[in-house]
């Protein structure tokens, strides 16, 4: 099917949904996790995520709605590579754990890495790990930290927020 409004991985009620009960979140920090990219640039050989051109009508939209709201980030997990990504054209941010061993770790050369996107790239095995601490004042930093597999830490990305830290996440389904 050609890209466009007809092609979608959600599908239009789920789409509805996950925009409505992240953009309702009081959350301080809101994370979409999802199992494949929506910033990453991938292989042109892949044709099945939001990074991909087949799907470009629908993952523009969810990067353009990710990245209007505040405080929202991406997290994906089937990445054989650690990463952490921001798209140039609207400036979210993405991560990927990469996966826990070096045994499969591939699929992307660590040599190609695209300044444009790229903050951090590892084709090696490991981990991502995320904690939100509160300050004193009662400010909050989101904190990501690429591991290697045996937890030795890589790479640490922290983002402040300003406001005090809200408890609240995303409604049920």
């Amino acid at each position: 099917m050609p890209d466009g409004p007809d092609k979608t991985i959600w599908g239009k009620e789920q789409m509805a949904w996950f925009k409505k009960s992240f953009a309702d979140s009081d959350a301080t920090f809101r994370l979409l996790i999802s199992p494949t990219p929506v910033v990453e640039p991938d292989r042109k050989s892949k044709d099945d995520n939001h990074a991909n051109d087949d799907f470009e009508y629908e993952g523009n939209k969810l990067r353009d709605f990710l990245s209007s709201q505040k405080n929202a980030f991406v997290v994906c997990g089937d990445r054989h590579w650690q990463y952490h990504s921001v798209d140039p054209r609207t400036g979210l941010k993405e991560f990927s754990c990469g996966l826990a061993s070096n045994k499969h770790a591939g699929g992307w050369s660590q040599q190609d890495f695209r300044k444009d996107m790229h903050r951090y790239l590892n084709v090696t095995g490991g981990f991502l790990s995320g904690t939100v601490e509160k300050g004193k004042s009662g400010t909050a930093t989101l904190n990501f930290r690429f591991h290697d597999s045996t937890g030795k830490l890589y790479k640490e990305f922290a983002f402040g927020q300003k406001e005090p830290v809200q408890a609240a996440g995303m409604p049920e389904r």
